[in-house]
């Protein structure tokens, strides 16, 4: 029994917290928030002060929530060494720093984007000029100018492009920017997204500044994209895959459409040809993007009928332009391909090589008339027209300096099915190699 006291009296001491170490936090801490606590805590907390300046995507002034200014720019300047002589000119080497764009664009409390771009050079400077209201995702109304929902080539940022140029058949099939209204959308959890307009023309890329040249008036357009991994968290990439259609109807008189190299000679000219009715497009498109590479093709068509322009006046069979291409790209740097033009390592700041990019494309733009069997001529109001095609490939590669600086280089081999109609009469292939230097924000 005496033992008792001793022995409790240490247990005791053994078991005391030193002074001054802290308390075992019990589980329960206190008595829970109620919803009135955690409204006063959050009213407590500094609020964002605006107008207020942020580096986003872009230079950026938020005015409040939902409601911002962003400001666009893009620069670049070409270096062109060609085989064949480059546009209008009979030079073959040439320093183009003429791509100079301006532009702003932002949002209002979550509800409308609009976008005002202008090049800062050229007879008609306006390009992307339009409000989109996005109350709901489902249905959104797009008005202005902008480009015509066919070709996911044409339709990707001039920033964007895997190539200095996009492909000839984006260039000379796609309809490009007109003024109109349009409906589009996401459907089924964003699987199916839709486009949907109703435009003045049918595009700038139908026409040239030659004002006796006819092309479409009020243009039915339409574009149905369907992504089936955009849900699934385990898929290995982004796939998308689409289908689109214009409809116009073009006045009689020798059609815009014209067919050109890449460095803009022209291969086919249908000047010579008569137009008289209805011009449909049909294109279909895919992407896949997994990881750090990717895979793009596309096929369009342009079918312009020519009714009652014969000698007799009766029917000819349709000028028809066709094209497709299949490109390829890999970042062996290692970013994604969605976010390859931010690099992980930038060159400055942190000294890394910033982001490097191989890629590769084979594409062919063709014209012909859809009768064949008697021989082609060159007379306006033949059934079967000396048509050509340009079958081009382009190797290149793409430095991801910074989110703002890029440099591509590009190497070029065009061949003509018949070169008497290109810029080099007596040579069907010619090589072109350019390099650009962009800056963009």
């Amino acid at each position: 029994m005496p033992l008792i006291g001793p022995t409790a009296a240490l247990l005791v001491v053994l078991t005391r917290p030193a002074a001054g170490a802290p308390r075992e936090q019990t589980q329960q801490t206190g008595p829970k928030e109620t919803p009135k606590q955690k409204v006063e805590k959050a009213a407590k907390k500094p609020k964002t002060a605006y107008p207020s300046f942020r580096l986003d995507d872009h230079p950026s002034i938020h005015f409040g929530k939902g409601t911002h200014l962003d400001f666009r720019a893009r620069f670049a300047g070409d270096v062109t060494d060609s085989e064949a002589p480059t546009a209008d000119s009979l030079e073959t080497s040439d320093i183009d720093l003429g791509k100079r764009r301006l532009g702003v664009s932002g949002e209002i409390r979550n509800a409308v984007e609009f976008q005002v771009e202008a090049e800062l050079t050229g007879d008609d400077p306006w390009r992307d000029v339009y409000a989109d209201f996005k109350t709901y995702d489902t249905v959104r109304v797009q008005g202005g100018k902008f480009k015509l929902p066919f070709s996911l080539d044409e339709n990707t940022g001039a920033s964007k492009l895997d190539f200095m140029f996009r492909s000839l058949a984006a260039t000379h099939l796609a309809p490009g920017r007109d003024r109109g209204v349009m409906v589009h959308g996401k459907l089924l959890t964003k699987v199916l997204g839709y486009e949907a307009g109703l435009f003045a023309h049918d595009g700038k890329n139908a026409r040239t500044n030659n004002p006796d040249k006819v092309f479409g008036g009020q243009t039915f357009a339409g574009r149905v994209i369907v992504e089936p991994l955009v849900n699934r968290k385990d898929a290995i990439g982004d796939l998308s895959l689409g289908a689109a259609f214009t409809r116009s109807d073009v006045p009689e008189g020798v059609a815009g459409l014209r067919g050109q190299t890449v460095l803009d000679q022209t291969f086919f000219s249908s000047a010579d040809y008569i137009v008289n009715g209805p011009r449909r497009r049909i294109g279909v498109e895919m992407q896949f993007r997994p990881g750090p590479a990717s895979i793009k093709a596309e096929w369009m068509r342009v079918e312009t009928e020519r009714r009652g322009v014969s000698v007799e006046d009766g029917d000819l069979s349709p000028l028809i332009g066709e094209g497709w291409y299949v490109s390829g790209t890999y970042a062996i740097t290692g970013e994604k391909k969605s976010n390859v033009d931010r690099p992980k390592k930038p060159l400055v700041p942190g000294w890394g090589t910033g982001a490097i990019e191989v890629a590769a494309r084979i594409e062919n733009l063709a014209f012909r008339s859809g009768a064949s069997g008697e021989p082609a001529s060159t007379s306006p109001r033949a059934d079967v027209i000396v048509g050509n095609a340009n079958q081009v490939t382009t190797v290149g590669v793409n430095w991801y300096v910074n989110r703002f600086f890029k440099i591509q280089a590009n190497f070029i081999r065009e061949t003509l099915d018949d070169p008497s109609q290109g810029p080099l009469p007596s040579k069907p292939s010619f090589n072109s190699k350019v390099v650009r230097f962009q800056f963009s924000m």
